[in-house]
């Protein structure tokens, strides 16, 4: 009896449910069976005169769970991501489905019984950090690099680079991407980003000994590269320097890089750059610095109210080192920068003759230091050793990219809806237009008009100016087109493709004649 106890303890539901109608099949009463079984009497009562098909469907309806609407999705996820975090199911499920009725640990709890239940293991790698003493509020913030590789719409792969800054006090967070690597002063407007979007600066920034700020060490005394020297003194903050591989005295910023690349970018799929860091800004709000901070135990925008209070306002953010770069005009009327040669119109060039360089975006402008005038402009060479001769390719991609576009206006139906939907793209994805139009040419290559319309008032309706987007839309409405037409195709034309070429004997109204006169 004290084995069958030990059992039914360990074992409930339809177990101890066989036991109780095993029990009663022998005659035992209620009573008895409570007895015997160790359990309360209202718990044999319940089960007594309870049929098999009732306890399952009983059974079946205490298993169900909220997150059980949203179990397909989740599962879809895990099978194909097999990385993917708890927290990172989360915040996906916020950004499809919007406040969901649960907790980021009952999703945990969820997340984790599927794993078991359909065998999804998850792949994880470990890294270790130590711990530093809190800082006040102000005083300092941490910043470094992260790296990952993306599927791209097109199903190409691209590496994408992040920089990441946290204050150390509140750990609220900033990150911001690029679809290159960064040079001195694309860190350098990395982090006017990041004092525009804090509202300030700390006292001190922790770095690594990273080559686009220190070029070297002489036993202790750095020395800085020349733009980013320039942006230390105007802005005035105080720098401190890790050793090379020692990221334990900046762990605070290690784990906010390892979070940014697992729970945000990890498994998406790249569109562009700008509408990613819109995401990333979005996630950043929405669960990023909006979450309970595992170590400091609160959440990093309430702590930040207050902090925010503390930092040190950024003033001149357009008098920054990239608009006050000088270069001496070579003899042979070229400028050297970073390794390649711009060419310049001839007669620039006199002895000891200087230039201003401004870096605005993918150009390089090349400004008279007395007039202030425009002497050229050209397109920012990401190779070495290039002469980059006077042209005007920027116009002629214009010009290109205007008789595309259109090209596709009229493929569009050349409505007022089409301007304004290819008008919104080019302002949303300037960089990327190009191939924005691509895709909506492809897309609606031997398609009727009016599904293109049908299309359109979609993405319009919505305010979604995508391509990708507006291609599902208009695959869609094409299939939907073709259900229909092969519905009304069968009601019109009831008889099988293989009788509809059979005719029917004829025969001579003299032999009914002979009949009925018969």
């Amino acid at each position: 009896m004290g084995s069958i106890r030990s059992i039914i303890g360990k074992k409930k539901g339809w177990r101890l449910f066989s036991e109780i109608k095993n029990l009663k099949e022998n005659g035992l009463k209620k009573a008895q069976i409570a007895r015997y079984l160790g359990v309360d009497y209202k718990t044999v009562t319940k089960y007594f005169n309870m049929t098999p098909d009732e306890f399952a469907d009983i059974n079946r309806k205490r298993k169900s769970k909220k997150l059980d609407i949203y179990k397909e999705q989740i599962l879809e996820w895990l099978n194909t991501y097999h990385d993917l975090s708890s927290a990172q199911v989360t915040d996906w499920l916020k950004e499809r489905y919007g406040n969901i009725p649960c907790t980021e640990r009952t999703v945990r709890s969820y997340v984790s019984s599927l794993r078991k239940e359909y065998k999804i293991p998850k792949k994880v790698s470990k890294r270790q950090y130590e711990a530093v003493e809190e800082l006040e509020m102000g005083f300092q913030a941490q910043v470094d690099f992260g790296q990952i590789w993306l599927n791209t719409i097109d199903g190409s792969r691209i590496k994408l680079y992040c920089f990441a800054m946290v204050l150390s006090h509140s750990r609220m967070k900033f990150a911001y991407w690029q679809d290159k690597p960064f040079t001195t002063i694309d860190f350098i407007e990395a982090h006017n980003r990041a004092f525009e979007f804090f509202g300030g600066r700390t006292k001190e920034i922790v770095y690594d000994q990273d080559r686009l700020l220190a070029v070297d060490e002489n036993f202790g005394d750095v020395i800085y590269t020349e733009e980013f020297q320039k942006y230390v003194d105007l802005i005035k903050f105080k720098i401190r320097l890790c050793r090379r591989y020692d990221p334990e005295s900046k762990g605070k910023i290690e784990a906010v890089v390892k979070y940014v690349k697992n729970n945000f970018a990890r498994n998406r799929v790249f569109e562009d750059i700008d509408s990613f860091n819109k995401s990333c800004l979005a996630w950043l709000d929405r669960t990023g610095n909006a979450n309970v901070h595992g170590t400091i135990k609160r959440i990093p925008k309430e702590v930040f109210t207050l902090e925010k209070q503390h930092l040190i306002p950024v003033f001149q953010k357009q008098n920054s080192p990239k608009n006050i770069l000088t270069y001496t005009v070579r003899k042979d009327n070229t400028l050297l920068y970073k390794q390649n040669r711009y060419q310049l119109p001839k007669g620039t060039y006199e002895p000891g003759k200087k230039v201003n360089v401004v870096i605005e975006g993918e150009f390089i402008k090349v400004l008279d230091t007395e007039k202030d005038t425009l002497i050229v402009k050209h397109r920012l060479s990401n190779e070495r050793g290039k002469l980059i001769k006077l042209s005007h390719p920027e116009r002629d991609r214009n010009t290109e990219l205007d008789k595309l576009n259109d090209e596709v206006l009229n493929m569009l139906g050349a409505s007022e809806e089409a301007k304004i939907f290819l008008k919104e793209i080019r302002k949303e994805k300037a960089r990327y237009f190009r191939d924005q139009l691509g895709l909506i040419k492809k897309a609606v290559e031997e398609i009727d008009a009016e599904i293109i319309n049908k299309a359109l008032k979609y993405c319009l309706e919505r305010k979604i100016y995508s391509a990708t987007i507006f291609k599902e839309a208009v695959e869609f409405f094409n299939h939907k087109e073709k259900e229909y037409t092969n519905t009304e195709k069968q009601k019109t034309n009831p008889i099988p493709d293989k009788f509809k070429n059979v005719k029917p004997q004829t025969r001579s109204i003299k032999e009914y004649a002979n009949i009925v006169g018969g």
